[in-house]
This record gives C-alpha cells, sequence and structure tokens, in this order.
C-alpha cells in the first residue's frame, strides 16, 4: 500500500510541476502540500491550482537561508518567501 501512496504522491507533484507556476520547492507528504514561493503573487496562483483538487489551508510569510555564513559571526543571510499549505480532500 506504501507504493501506491507514493507513486500518487509522485503524480501529484509531477502534474504540479508541469503546471509552469513559478515555485522554489513542491513538497508533497501524504495528504498535505505545501509550495514554497519566491513572491506573494505566485503563492496565490498556487492557491487557485491547488484549490482545484485540495482544500487550501493558507499562505504565510516566512524567511529561508540564503546563504550559510559558516565560520564567521554574521547573522545568516535570508529571503522572504510565501508558503502555500493544503490537504487533499
Amino acid at each position: 500500500m506504501t507504493q501506491n501512496l507514493t507513486s500518487a504522491q509522485d503524480k501529484m507533484k509531477a502534474a504540479m510541476l508541469a503546471s509552469g507556476i513559478p515555485s522554489k520547492e513542491v513538497k508533497v507528504y501524504g495528504s498535505q502540500i505545501v509550495v514554497t514561493s519566491f513572491c506573494l503573487d505566485s503563492a496565490h496562483r498556487w492557491a487557485a491550482f491547488i484549490g482545484g483538487f485540495a482544500k487550501v489551508r493558507g499562505i504565510t510569510e516566512s524567511r529561508d537561508a540564503a546563504a550559510h555564513n559558516k565560520g564567521s559571526c554574521l547573522n545568516p543571510t535570508t529571503i522572504p518567501v510565501w508558503r502555500t499549505f493544503a490537504v487533499v480532500r
């Protein structure tokens, strides 16, 4: 049964990536979907696209590390990102 879930998740992720909507990252965890976007407009486009087959739970602004400042006293370099959360119905 795990193989069927994995293949269904892979198919869902492939279909989402084929949509052409820009994203930083697309993750599918079981029935959970998380799409990370670089801009709010893309996050809203993902929400509209995902809304066709899943329940969109919301869009949140967050910060991701852009560079790892190893061996220095600098604060980590971060960039703003928006995450779209959804649950497959």
